[in-house]
């Protein structure tokens, strides 16, 4: 008997006085030792019913039948299953901790009760939920395991539930702990539920699929996702009105498109949330999680209209619930997405009006300083101006003293520095954008988005720096992005421009016929799927005259000539297509042997690179010169030497006395002339 003090100690505590509700007092007279089990179990039933009407006088009524009856395992066993499921109820989550002792109880008379077990380890499962806190759930594993060793013999029905149970409390632990193998144990659990169901619940299907989302955030693997969306499919098909099945579902579909971008998975995903928000208009966070697929395929896409979606289905959900940060974080960084892609300075100020409402408030939430960091980024990119740029990275650098391993915060931190870059061409600066780049992708490897920026800023360190370890890591991180997401190229020629724009440059460097050839094939498949790409027919001229350069083969120059006159076409303003292909004239004309046709290309030349000249292109000058040079018009070659230096656009000193288009041109008195005035004023002054 002393072991009903605490109980009553804590009934106390939990339930004070005055909620408890009065019941007309039972007679009562001291039972003798035969009637003890009766009288307990009669108590027992009248704290039942009344329990079921939401009254506490129950739980006198409980002790009161404990009392009579203390070693009967079952009477705690059935007073721990009533306070169960009252506690389960919104408010009443204070009854758990009673249902948790009174199990106690029931497994510490009787070790080998296996129902007392495992509805020991669901309440303490509805604990963890309820008060969110790690400890419950770890208690909870231990008794579920205590379960299971004593599962042999039990119905499948119970089986069943068990195990189904057994897989939310590791998938609640893998939340907590980050391992793939706590996540591993949830979806091996929930096989084993499965085997004992012949009709699995909608909501069975629900906890499954969602184990495998987690696992595919946790390992990067896209196979993981379309397993879940197998199931969540099971869901929602079982029970079609099921709104959490259908936000799983879109759950799924969304982080599917994060990593593949397929804009299919896309579709998939709004689809299912629309499903969801029509049946519950007041799910706040489906409309959210809309919200943030729209956002980020608006982003990805620069499609105004997908921004402008992502800012109504967040503001839905603001509306629904306007004190939750992560719709307010996702509302300010959509707002200013639209409001730097279309322009429009009063978004961009409504985005900064709801972030500054906010952030003082909550200075603890990584997310609302990011979404602070991309609203002055949209200034930056709608003023052109640095120093915007400058105070988002000042954010979003507090944003990552509070969580550094926001994947989101790293890769807005290397967009910030790369538009510096962009406007000073600052060197440090790209170098630090591609830093901050690499440490998104480590974070999340499989975001192609993530990996494709940190490639791009890679490539353009190399290119201002001159750094071969730069390139090699952007190529290989290129060939990933092309390998791993063959199934989307179609939709996205960029990736393969810019890898063969890499390809180009690695040419340069290693002066290897080979990558100058892969560059041309990926230029071509561009042209395939989109043949109006900007600078594509440009850059693929300049690869074959690379290869022309390299094999002595006149068929590059004229493909070259061919590539650079549909380059002109796209855009007649395009002053180095007029150059290039002028100088590609020339390289064609010292490959012809039949001298009317070489004349008539260095007519052509003089015309495409005198155009160059008019479009501003100071080089032209030289060029020209130079071309004058080997048709021996040397007085106008000269002047245009001349000119050039006025121009601060001759070539360095060695290159002047080398170029072999020149030779003509420098046996000539007035090139000697000039050439040695050229380096009395090269020649440091004497002090």
């Amino acid at each position: 008997m002393q072991q009903i003090f605490p109980l009553r100690r804590m009934f106390s505590r939990l339930f004070p006085r005055k909620l408890t509700v009065k019941t007309a007092q039972l007679p009562y007279s001291p039972p003798v030792s035969n009637e003890k089990t009766e009288q307990a179990l009669h108590y027992l039933y009248l704290g039942e019913a009344a329990l079921l009407q939401g009254n506490l006088s129950a739980l006198s009524l409980f002790e009161t039948a404990a009392s009579l009856d203390p070693d009967n395992f079952l009477i705690w066993h059935r007073q721990g299953i009533a306070l169960f499921e009252y506690g389960s109820l919104d408010g009443k989550e204070k009854a758990l901790l009673i249902a948790s002792k009174y199990f106690k109880m029931a497994t510490s008379l009787n070790p080998s009760f296996f129902e007392a077990w495992a509805f020991w380890g669901a309440v303490l499962l509805q604990l963890g939920r309820f008060h969110e806190e790690h400890h419950f759930f770890l208690e909870a594993k231990d008794k579920y395991q205590k379960a299971i060793e004593l599962a042999p013999g039990q119905s499948r029905e119970a089986l069943a539930e068990l195990y189904w149970d057994y897989g939310l409390v590791w998938s609640t632990i893998a939340e907590h702990s980050g391992e793939a193998l706590d996540v591993s144990l949830a979806i091996q659990s929930f096989h084993k539920s499965l085997t004992q169901q012949s009709s699995p619940y909608p909501e069975f299907w629900n906890d499954m699929g969602n184990a495998y989302v987690q696992m595919g955030l946790l390992v990067n693997d896209s196979r993981l996702y379309l397993q879940a969306i197998e199931y969540l499919k099971k869901a929602v098909e079982t029970k079609p009105l099921y709104v959490d099945g259908w936000t799983s579902l879109a759950h799924a579909f969304s982080q599917l498109y994060i990593n593949t971008m397929d804009e299919q998975f896309a579709q998939n995903g709004s689809e299912a949330f629309e499903k969801a928000t029509t049946i519950d208009p007041l799910h706040a966070d489906a409309w959210l999680e809309w919200g943030q697929l729209l956002g980020e395929q608006g982003r990805l896409s620069r499609e105004t209209k997908l921004l402008s979606q992502s800012v109504t289905k967040c503001s839905r959900a603001y509306l629904l619930d306007s004190e939750n940060t992560s719709i307010i974080s996702q509302l300010v960084e959509s707002l200013s997405h639209l409001g730097a892609s279309d322009n429009r300075l009063n978004l961009l100020i409504e985005a900064e009006n709801k972030i500054l409402k906010i952030i003082d408030a909550v200075p603890d939430d990584p997310d609302l300083w990011r979404a602070y960091g991309i609203c002055l980024i949209g200034f930056g990119r709608y003023y052109v101006d640095p120093d915007y740029f400058e105070m988002a990275i000042e954010k979003l650098q507090y944003g990552l003293s509070l969580d550094r391993t926001d994947a989101e915060l790293w890769h807005a931190l290397g967009t910030a520095h790369q538009l510096i870059a962009d406007i000073t061409d600052d060197v440090d600066i790209i170098e630090r954008a591609s830093r901050f780049f690499i440490r998104a992708i480590d974070l999340k490897p499989s975001c192609p988005s993530f990996v494709y920026d940190a490639a791009c800023a890679l490539l353009h360190y190399s290119e201002v720096s001159d750094s071969l370890p730069s390139l090699e890591q952007a190529i290989a991180l290129f060939e990933t992005l092309l390998h791993n997401q063959r199934g989307v190229l179609l939709n996205h020629p960029e990736w393969l421009f810019q890898y063969a724009s890499a390809l180009e440059w690695m040419g340069d460097f290693s002066a290897e016929e080979s990558y100058f050839l892969r560059a041309a094939e990926m230029y071509s498949h561009v042209l395939l799927i989109d043949p109006d790409y900007p600078q594509v027919h440009f850059r693929l001229g300049i690869c074959q005259v690379h290869l022309g350069h390299m094999t002595l083969d006149r068929d590059y120059y004229t493909r070259a000539t061919q590539s650079f006159a549909l380059a002109v076409r796209q855009d007649e303003e395009n002053e180095k297509g007029w150059l290039e292909w002028g100088l590609c004239l020339v390289h064609l004309a010292h490959h012809t042997i039949e001298e009317e046709t070489m004349n008539q290309l260095y007519f052509e030349a003089e015309q495409k690179i005198t155009r160059a000249g008019s479009l501003g292109d100071a080089t032209a000058h030289y060029h020209l010169a130079c071309l004058y040079s080997i048709l021996g018009r040397y007085h106008e070659g000269m002047n245009l030497i001349r000119q050039a230096l006025y121009l601060k656009a001759l070539p360095p000193l060695e290159d002047l006395l080398e170029d072999e288009w020149l030779d003509n041109l420098r046996s000539t008195k007035e090139f000697a002339q000039f050439l040695s005035a050229l380096e009395a004023r090269l020649q440091p002054r004497e002090e």
